[in-house]
């Protein structure tokens, strides 16, 4: 053995050329941090004399540089180092020789044995040679005088078992009487079986044709037997299939078969069905103390297991097994091999050695077979329905789906898993597998439906107990009724959050976090979040749903007989959209990604930063990161819509106040008495103005600032009546001036010093003037997008109400006084609204266009007030 006397730090070309005939062992000593950084092992590709650890290195002239470039001190050092490493590389070489060393030891050890192994090994092969070598002569020998007696052995034999089979032939009708006399019918059948088809084949020798006649009389006896035992009330499923197998070895119609077994267990297993439900109850606890079962079973769900397990114990077995039967005897090829039992009174009369194990089908016509297989399959789809039908209740959820305890559901489930692995020949037929996955999905969408579903449910409820309590006035001032509003939406959104984050998201981690079975397999529980998933986004958007379709009766005309919600409650709903969408939504599926996601069986899950309404970023998982934007996006659409949908509701119904107070009939009835030019302002404005603080109230309360609810808590004590068919007096109204010296009133372009004649081309002129200014002013959308907050909203509701009064002028016909008393009526809304807007170049285009209106729709010759002379009118002074 050649021992290398190099340790090479490298490959080289000399190893390379000898690697074909010794490979060697290469040792690779630690260096610290040289290898790298000083090229080692790179065939002296960078020769620099410096480095140690190079092949050029010059020991002479490493020390001369050292002595020139080093102090005394920094020399000291390195000789330290050296020293240091000297040793560690010493300690290194004597560790690596001695494991190789160890190496070597045991590899010789090993040579050895196996020597010494190989020597005696070749000793005992010369020994087996020999003995088989022996063998082969002596058979040889024994071959050689057994030849030419062998073929007259065969004969012999063949002789013997033909007598043999002579006599059982013979014997044959003395054991049938024998086996029906006992009521063994199984051992008759399978006597006759054996002999048959040689009876039917000499059946043209006398002998044979007596036999057969005295067998064929005996075996019809004992098929009579087989058939009443069959049909007896107190047969048994197995019962039954056993006297089918004997009639089907005994060659009986096969069609005819087949109708008296699907009928026979048709009943049998109706009434197993039957008698098992009525004994499910009465079950003793301790039942499943006789089979094993993977997990403990607390006293709350172990009566629910119980029944599920006797059931499945009782009927679903017995079911199968028929099955299984049915569909071998006449739907399939023999593939099935059975065990029959003699179907006697008393099984001890049948022979002990009665283990008839046969191959036993039918051969139907193609049609015959189709409509037996459309029988069979009504029948078993029925039942099996049935079966489910009793696994529902047993899976059904309490009246408080917050008491549900999912362990005790999912253990049923997973047993009811297992029972469809287990019934091979139901799966095969019906697809019964798929229909347990179907229960279990129905359980898995259920348990999301009736979560979600209840927290729709309360939150409408809560919205119509809101709203009874709007229409029944039960508030004693408009202080108590807003507190109510405001605590109304705190309290019903923090409800509902609650709800989701603690007691749903507490159902659905139990269900996760379950040690049954069911929910081990990694893609069960995500085929699980996903339908949770799929119906936390469907409860969104049936909330937003609900609430369009309740706010939707909501009309300043109701045609239906229904009461309608009052208008507040759209302005609750959008708002809590809005909220939903800022806040609610974002928080919510947050708690649900961090508690069923990110951190699930310790695994890293991709997180996406979704941004809520006031910019604060939230970490959310991938699977839930889209729900999160879609339904955010949803919900604000929607808060927008029924914002809209609250301004055109408030609008129309303030509206309606001005309906039929500028016509010549209300002229004349109103104003006979009255000085004449207008004294007053219209007392409907006083009710509209009342009615518009009301509004500005709830907008606060909901859309406000928190400047403007301040400012709201302060003039709550002087708030206006809230009942809407009051009128107040407009001596006993608070007094609003202008903040600008200046008056705006939209009829300061009608020249009030006219002639009182009327001049057609003046007219003609005032008309084309008015048409000029709506071509180069500002198009305003009466019911257009509303902007959030208490301007917009605000804002929203005057262009409704001023767009009325435009149309509603437009549409009469107006006298000087009406003339004169829309004047003064409208510089009382400019300076009673300015409050209210944001943009005052609206509300000026608006009563500008409502003066234009007004003087067209005058029958007589319109004379305008002076402007001073509405100041005071209007303003009260």
């Amino acid at each position: 053995m050649t021992t290398p006397q190099q340790v090479p730090t490298s490959p080289s070309k000399s190893s390379a050329s000898t690697s074909k005939s010794v490979k060697p062992i290469t040792l690779t000593l630690p260096r610290k941090s040289r290898t790298k950084s000083h090229g080692i092992g790179t065939g002296g590709k960078n020769s620099d004399p410096l480095d140690i650890d190079n092949s050029a290195f010059e020991a002479e002239h490493y020390c001369n540089v050292l002595l020139i470039e080093k102090h005394l001190s920094e020399l000291i050092q390195r000789d330290n180092d050296l020293s240091t490493e000297i040793r560690q590389l010493d300690g290194d070489m004597k560790t690596l020789v001695y494991e190789n060393y160890n190496k070597f030891i045991s590899a010789t050890d090993t040579i050895r044995k196996m020597k010494s192994n190989v020597e005696s090994m070749e000793s005992e092969m010369d020994q087996l040679s020999k003995s088989i070598s022996n063998i082969s002569n002596v058979t040889s020998l024994v071959n050689d005088a057994l030849g030419p007696k062998r073929e007259k052995i065969r004969q012999l034999t063949g002789v013997h078992d033909l007598l043999k089979k002579i006599q059982f032939i013979f014997e044959l009708p003395t054991r049938l009487k024998l086996c029906l006399d006992q009521e063994s019918y199984a051992q008759a059948v399978r006597y006759y079986a054996k002999t048959s088809r040689l009876l039917e084949h000499y059946r043209s020798l006398s002998v044979f044709s007596s036999i057969e006649s005295e067998c064929k009389e005996i075996i019809d006896k004992v098929s009579k037997k087989i058939r009443e035992n069959m049909t007896s009330e107190n047969a048994t499923g197995s019962e039954i299939t056993d006297c089918i197998v004997l009639l089907i070895s005994l060659k009986e119609p096969p069609q005819q078969l087949a109708k008296e077994y699907l009928d026979l267990q048709e009943t049998v297993l109706s009434k197993l069905l039957v008698a098992t439900i009525d004994e499910m109850p009465k079950i003793p606890a301790d039942y499943l103390l006789k089979s094993s079962e993977d997990y403990q079973l607390t006293t709350s769900d172990e009566r629910a297991i119980i029944e599920l397990t006797y059931l499945n114990e009782k009927f679903l077995k017995e079911l199968n097994k028929f099955v299984e039967s049915f569909n071998g005897f006449f739907l399939q090829p023999p593939k099935e091999c059975r065990d029959t039992k003699s179907p006697g009174k008393s099984p001890a009369k049948s022979p002990k050695n009665n283990d008839l194990i046969r191959y036993v089908s039918t051969t139907l016509d193609v049609e015959v077979k189709e409509l037996v297989r459309k029988e069979f399959l009504e029948f078993i789809g029925a039942i099996t329905s049935e079966y489910l039908t009793i696994v529902d209740g047993l899976l059904e959820f309490p009246n408080n789906i917050l008491d549900f305890k999912p362990e005790t559901h999912i253990k049923l489930l997973n047993k009811l898993n297992f029972a469809a692995l287990s019934c091979a020949s139901l799966s095969s037929v019906i697809k019964f597998d798929e229909r347990i996955k179907e229960v279990i999905s129905t359980w898995e969408t259920g348990i999301g439906k009736r979560l979600f579903g209840n927290a729709e449910k309360e939150l409408i409820e809560k919205f119509v107990e809101f709203s009874e309590k709007q229409k029944t006035k039960v508030f004693s001032s408009s202080q108590q009724r807003f507190k109510y509003v405001q605590t109304f939406v705190l309290d019903t959104e923090t409800w509902l959050t609650t709800y989701l984050t603690k007691d749903c998201l507490r159902i659905i981690k139990e269900c996760v976090k379950t040690e049954v079975p069911m929910f081990e397999n990694k893609d069960d529980v995500e085929k699980f979040l996903k339908k949770i998933q799929a119906e936390f986004r469907e409860f969104w958007y049936s909330i937003i749903n609900s609430m369009m379709k309740y706010v939707s009766p909501i009309n300043p005309y109701p045609i239906n007989p229904q009461d309608p919600p009052p208008p507040i409650t759209s302005l609750i709903m959008s708002r809590m959209l809005l909220d939903f969408g800022e806040i609610i939504v974002t928080q919510v599926y947050t708690s649900f990604s961090d508690r069923l996601y990110t951190s699930r069986d310790n695994r890293n899950r991709f997180a996406i930063d979704v941004y809520g309404g006031y910019g604060e970023r939230h970490s959310i998982s991938k699977e839930l990161a889209q729900d999160v934007r879609e339904i955010v996006g949803v919900c604000k659409d929607i808060a927008q819509r029924i914002l809209e949908r609250y301004v055109e509701i408030v609008g129309n119904r303030i509206s309606m106040n001005i309906r039929g107070i500028y016509t010549m009939k209300s002229s004349i009835t109103n104003l006979t008495d009255v000085p004449s030019r207008p004294t007053s302002v219209s007392k409907i404005w006083n009710v509209i103005i009342t009615e518009l603080t009301l509004i500005e109230k709830e907008v606060v309360m909901l859309y406000g600032t928190e400047e403007e609810n301040n400012l709201d808590d302060q003039d709550s004590n002087s708030l206006p009546s809230t009942d809407q068919n009051s009128t107040a007096n407009q001596d006993n109204s608070n007094t609003i001036r202008a903040p600008y010296a200046h008056s705006n009133s939209s009829y300061s372009s009608i020249n009030s010093n006219r002639p009182k004649s009327s001049n057609p081309f003046f007219a003609s002129f005032t008309h084309l003037t008015s048409h000029i200014d709506k071509l180069f002013s500002d198009r305003i959308e009466i019911f257009g997008i509303v902007e959030i907050g208490k301007p917009g909203i605000m804002m929203g509701v005057i262009k409704i109400l001023l767009k009325a009064w435009i149309e509603t002028v437009r549409m009469q016909t107006l006298t000087n006084k009406i003339f004169q008393q829309i004047q003064v009526d409208s510089e009382f809304v400019r300076l009673k609204l300015w409050k209210y807007i944001e943009d005052e170049r609206i509300l000026n285009t608006m009563l500008q266009e409502l003066a234009s209106s007004a003087f067209r729709r005058c029958a007589e010759d319109p004379l305008p007030l002076e402007n001073t002379i509405i100041e005071q009118i209007a303003g009260g002074l």
